[in-house]
């Protein structure tokens, strides 16, 4: 019988292999629906965001930053967070105005590099323009992928996610995520320890530190992580589950789940296809 380290690193290199195919194909798709003119006004439009929004990040491999929060780069990535979600309603997990007509879903796994592409390059996009506007409500739910990884502990997933969710509890559940996702270490490595997830804590403007703490240890996050996640791991993927998982809700429809760091103007597509 294979080992269960053996097992593991197998699982690993299936999910890498479908992170980089559900990539390759978002960027296919993006190549096929825009030409021309429209091609680099999408593409300027882009690079401007993601220089205004997270162009001072600090990126996957460099964890060391969530854990010097006082740092002055430290406090420029949690301004430019803070900027982008600023006025915008939080209520646990969800991100923009609770009567929204559309619900776009993300299943995420803050370890996740893809996760960490999208969270930087097409998000803010979304945030900046769908969800300030109140057009779509943006929820986020737990999915375990990079977390299995021989390489993290594992209560790593249970930690970080649960992190995540304490910091919902005052209304500051998207700007951990984030920043987690911009303070992002090297996959497959057990950087995410307490002083990582404390430090990253350190980091929200207005985030009562004593609270996080206590409401860290609150037996219900736990049990909803693992809910999302059997979830999640249910979906019909057709061969390409991963994270992030996307899913766009509206009065129309629902989209079928895909995973990948799809471009903004193909989620734009999501979001009108239920509209």
């Amino acid at each position: 019988m294979a080992s269960r380290k053996a097992d593991k690193e197998a699982a690993r290199q299936r999910r890498l292999e479908q992170e980089a195919a559900a990539k390759a194909a978002a960027q296919r798709r993006q190549r096929l629906t825009i030409a021309g003119s429209l091609l680099l006004v999408v593409i300027a439009v882009a690079v401007v965001l993601v220089i205004v929004l997270g162009g001072s990040s600090s990126g996957p491999g460099n964890s060391k930053l969530a854990t010097k929060p006082a740092s002055a780069k430290a406090k420029s990535v949690a301004n430019q967070v803070d900027a982008l979600l600023k006025g915008i309603p939080q209520h646990g997990n969800t991100l923009g105005n609770p009567k929204a007509p559309i619900t776009f879903t993300e299943y995420g796994d803050l370890e996740c590099p893809i996760c960490h592409e999208f969270a930087l390059g097409t998000e803010p996009q979304l945030i900046s323009n769908e969800v300030r506007s109140g057009k779509v409500k943006l929820v986020y739910k737990s999915f375990e992928t990079a977390s299995s990884d021989p390489g993290v502990p594992k209560t790593a997933f249970a930690d970080q996610q649960t992190a995540a969710y304490a910091a919902g509890a005052q209304g500051k559940a998207w700007n951990y995520i984030l920043l987690f996702y911009h303070d992002q270490g090297t996959e497959d490595t057990p950087y995410v320890t307490n002083a990582y997830l404390t430090g990253l804590a350190k980091q929200i403007p207005g985030l009562n530190l004593a609270k996080w703490n206590t409401d860290r240890n609150n037996p219900a996050y736990p049990t909803l992580i693992a809910q999302e996640n059997k979830t999640a791991a249910a979906l019909d993927f057709q061969g390409q589950a991963g994270t992030p998982a996307l899913i766009a809700t509206g009065p129309k429809s629902q989209t079928r789940p895909i995973s990948g760091d799809y471009p903004y103007s193909y989620v734009q597509s999501m979001i009108k296809s239920v509209s």
